[in-house]
């Protein structure tokens, strides 16, 4: 078959509506062996009372014995595999309490900022947060935004907002650390 000779049609790229890239699933991986490095910096009392997998609270204290850089590294990516099981949103909640009220607040305003206002909003915020990639913004922006034109369920506007504040607060987290 010649190179250029395929075509395709909507329905193809229609089933690909809504997947994340490799790029995206990648830097995903990433933030969630980050967000394990800070739930490692836990105390050995808080991360017992984590609601999470047994493995996970087994990993998280495993991880406080090990010295070699390279080890504690595979360590934290096998701790952010483990994390991809478990629901942001309660690892988040014993995350954020480090950042306090006004910071959530602000957090929310920035969210609320972003829909509102799509890329200029977006720019901002991603020049504040360094750990913030655009293009996952934008994604989150537009599908909300997609979904409230459409005319969809509250219920999935609010669980496409829910997946924004938890990628906000994440790249809040992040960028702190870094």
């Amino acid at each position: 078959m010649a190179r250029g000779s395929q075509r395709y049609s909507e329905e193809d790229f229609g089933s690909l509506e809504g997947r994340a890239s490799k790029t995206e699933q990648k830097k995903a991986v990433q933030r969630m062996a980050a967000l394990g490095e800070q739930l490692a910096q836990l105390s050995i009392k808080q991360i017992q009372k984590l609601p999470v997998d047994e493995r996970l609270i087994d990993a998280l204290m495993e991880v406080q014995n090990i010295s070699s850089f390279e080890a504690r590294r595979r360590q934290f990516q096998r701790i952010g595999k483990l994390l991809r099981n478990e629901d942001e949103t309660i690892i988040l909640s014993y995350l954020t309490p480090q950042q306090g009220a006004k910071r959530q607040a602000q957090l929310m305003r920035w969210v609320d900022r972003m829909i509102e206002q799509g890329d200029p909003a977006i720019t901002e915020f991603s020049k504040i947060y360094n750990a913030s990639e655009r293009h996952t913004l934008r994604q989150h922006v537009l599908r909300i935004n997609r979904d409230k034109t459409q005319q969809a369920s509250e219920a999935d506007i609010e669980a496409s907002k829910v997946k924004f504040v938890n990628y906000v607060q994440q790249i809040a987290l992040l960028s702190d650390q870094g």
